[in-house]
């Protein structure tokens, strides 16, 4: 009965089903005015039964209203790093955890905890038992002793081995051979004859003739008189700034999070990528990529995320 009640447990604590539902698509960066682009975010939400689409818009909207109150607390000037006209790029990719989740992670521990107790119990009360039934002694029975007897000794007559037969050799007649025996005299005939190699000699090709005279070529072009060649004006010169294009690096490993090998138990799950690039050049001048287990709607855990990836970059201070 008692292991029954803890597969029951089991079932209850590890029984619940993950829904994982990606809240925004995958975007293109585009650059905008100020320093700093709009961000790219990724969004995905973990719940245990389907999310509905309300609750995926406040969740996106409170993700993105983190992240921006973030960025908007620090100052990052034109000039940063050296640059002519620095522009800086800011991609996330979070994973959110509904109530519900969380919910579900805390009656599976409490289950797991309760589980291991009466486990516990039950191997301790096995033990007291055992030991009870082998300190009871059951009554020992005396085996009466026979008494002893007397054997004399008797010989045992061994028969002699057999003398030995003896063997009469045979004569084993040779073989004989029949028929005629090989002569040693051989008798034949062959011919020998040699054609002399003659030169190899091509013959030229026949030319077919033409059925009629080839066409006259063209006359060349000229100039008609008193018409000059105009040149053609030099195409415009292009902006530099709107002929860079702004490239960004890869995605590092700390951003690049497998989302569908996540536990039963793992929670919110947050990674941000900043690279700071110049308008005038396209240069990446820096980058840096920071993960952490803060929830991607929490505005203070997302100030405290920022704060570990600007970390002493003098350009990018914090407001006063």
């Amino acid at each position: 009965m008692a292991l029954r009640r803890i597969a029951l447990l089991t079932l209850l604590a590890f029984g619940c089903a993950t829904v994982r539902v990606p809240v925004t698509a995958s975007e293109e960066p585009g650059d905008g005015a100020g320093v700093i682009a709009p961000p790219i975010v990724e969004l995905w939400i973990e719940s245990s039964d389907q999310v509905p689409p309300e609750l995926a818009a406040s969740t996106e909207a409170r993700t993105r209203s983190a992240l921006n109150a973030a960025l908007a607390e620090r100052d990052i000037r034109s000039d940063a790093a050296g640059a002519t006209d620095a522009v800086l790029f800011v991609r996330e990719r979070a994973v959110a955890v509904t109530e519900a989740r969380h919910s579900q992670q805390t009656w599976a521990k409490v289950g797991i905890v309760v589980g291991i107790v009466v486990v516990v119990a039950a191997v301790v009360i096995l033990a007291v038992s055992g030991s009870k039934g082998s300190s009871s002694k059951a009554p020992k029975t005396t085996v009466p002793k026979a008494a002893p007897v007397a054997v004399k000794p008797r010989a045992i007559p061994v028969p002699s081995p057999p003398k030995g037969l003896p063997t009469v050799a045979r004569a084993v007649p040779l073989p004989r051979y029949y028929g005629y025996r090989r002569s040693p005299i051989f008798v034949g005939f062959y011919f020998d004859f040699w054609i002399p190699p003659r030169p190899l000699v091509l013959a030229p090709e026949a030319v077919e003739e033409p059925w009629y005279a080839p066409e006259p070529p063209p006359p060349l072009a000229t100039e008609s008189a008193g018409e000059s060649a105009m040149p053609e004006p030099p195409p415009p010169e292009p902006d530099p700034i709107a002929a860079v294009a702004l490239q960004l690096p890869p995605l590092a490993d700390a951003v690049t999070f497998s989302v569908h090998d996540r536990g039963f138990f793992a929670g919110p799950q947050t990674a941000i990528q900043l690279d700071l690039l110049d308008r005038a050049t396209g240069e990446l001048l820096w980058s840096k990529a920071v993960s952490a287990e803060a929830d991607p709607t929490d505005a203070k855990a997302m100030s405290k995320l920022v704060d570990h990836a600007l970390a002493g970059q003098s350009w990018a201070r914090r407001f006063p």
